[in-house]
């Protein structure tokens, strides 16, 4: 089977293939739930919904169960309650199973198509989302306000500071920890950079749209061109001893975790690319807004995910910047577009030259926006997964292939995509 067809497979990566027992949806929301959320649960998880309409979620054979909270705990209550402001009808068990044991999250329900909306939409299916991660998985939710950035000294944390090569190493690991990000200046020589960038272009010019390496969108002039360049090792000796480079090794150390290069899995090394003149709606992919890398499913199998990321040209608000969201790596989050503001959550936008390096935690939340300005941007990023992740996903396999369009680069956004669910 060749690369391209691998990438048509959906089924890999479920609960099933990792051997898991089925759980019958009845007995586990009349005695699993209720236990666990008596066990303690409760407390993790009544907070963030109180105040919120219920949830109902629903099977085909109408089988159904209703989340609520009063006076301060959640309970379960059986079949779908009027007061429900989101009722979901996931497509059949085998999916709830999936979503249940955090192979799919709502993501991955969504654009693996095993979810219809009897009421309310993907937007209003967030005011439990978290609670839900945390009932069913135990994962816990982020809380801003609970959050005390501190460095190791016990002084509040500068979430904006940058370091250099000969920095106290157990000082810049305090604070990728502690973020979910780093940047570390002139990590990479200028003729190095300049190496990786023809590199890059000379991938980009041999780009042929629809083949797996690379993803496609329109730019203002209605020219198509690849915003998205993977596998980049096996079309680059010089992009492939990137995994082995001494500086990468030793920031990808920073993060404390057991994380792998990943050559051959969920896009491998990959290059973003951001031009000045990509349009406003392109593809959701091309312009991402806030998303974790792991955000389809298996992060508890796949993550720790760890990036490092070598910036080719400046990344600034004139060019597209990363955008990190402090803090929420590991952790279930809210992730409605239109709440995520500075008011509300400790947001860093992330400046680097050309040259700098970056490394993040590919389930933080951060977000890559259209450029502003009229300069590009072009990075590189070297991924590193747990190494329970080769026995997960199978070569040139990845979460993001569940998605209509993936290995072509028009990829339905969330609204499209749940319009589709609505016309079924």
């Amino acid at each position: 089977m060749s690369a391209q067809e691998i990438a048509r497979d959906t089924n890999f990566g479920t609960y099933r293939t990792q051997g898991l027992p089925a759980v019958d949806f009845d007995d586990f929301h009349r005695q699993e739930l209720p236990a666990r959320l008596a066990g303690g649960v409760n407390e993790q998880v009544a907070w963030d919904v109180e105040g919120r309409a219920p949830i109902s979620i629903a099977l085909p054979d109408g089988r159904a169960y209703t989340y609520v909270c009063e006076g301060g705990a959640v309970g379960i209550q059986a079949g779908i309650s009027d007061q429900a402001r989101t009722v979901i009808e996931i497509v059949d068990h085998e999916s709830w199973l999936d979503y249940l044991y955090e192979f799919r999250t709502r993501y991955g329900l969504l654009y693996s198509n095993a979810v219809r909306f009897i009421a309310g939409d993907f937007d209003s299916w967030d005011d439990w989302e978290p609670a839900i991660r945390c009932m069913y998985s135990g994962r816990p939710i982020y809380d801003p306000a609970s959050v005390d950035f501190r460095d190791r000294g016990g002084a509040p944390l500068d979430l904006h500071r940058s370091f250099e090569l000969h920095d106290d190493p157990e000082e810049m690991s305090h604070f990728l920890r502690t973020t979910g990000y780093l940047v570390v200046r002139r990590a990479f020589e200028t003729n190095f950079i300049d190496a990786l960038r023809e590199e890059v272009e000379r991938i980009r010019g041999e780009a042929v749209e629809g083949e797996l390496s690379s993803w496609w969108s329109t730019n203002e002039s209605g020219e198509r061109f690849p915003y998205r360049l993977t596998y980049l090792s096996d079309k680059s000796e010089l992009i492939a001893g990137l995994y082995e480079h001494p500086r990468v090794t030793s920031l990808i150390a920073l993060a404390g975790e057991e994380a792998v290069p990943v050559p051959d899995r969920i896009e491998g090394i990959l290059a973003v690319i951001k031009q000045a003149d990509m349009q406003e709606d392109s593809t959701g992919f091309a312009n991402l807004p806030y998303h974790s890398d792991c955000g389809f499913g298996a992060c508890h199998l796949t993550c720790p995910c760890v990036l490092a990321g070598i910036q080719l040209d400046a990344a600034n608000a004139e060019s597209s910047q990363l955008h990190m969201m402090a803090g929420s790596w590991g952790k279930a989050y809210h992730n409605r577009p239109l709440d995520i503001t500075p008011e509300r959550y400790p947001l860093v936008a992330i400046e680097t030259e050309p040259g700098d390096a970056t490394v993040h935690y590919g389930c933080g939340l951060h977000a890559g926006p259209r450029p502003t300005g009229t300069e590009p941007r072009r990075t590189l990023y070297l991924q590193h997964y747990h190494p329970r992740t080769f026995d997960l996903i199978g070569a040139y396999q990845g979460y993001n292939q569940i998605m209509p369009g993936y290995g072509k680069g028009e990829i339905p956004n969330i609204v499209e995509m749940q319009d589709l669910q609505t016309e079924a």
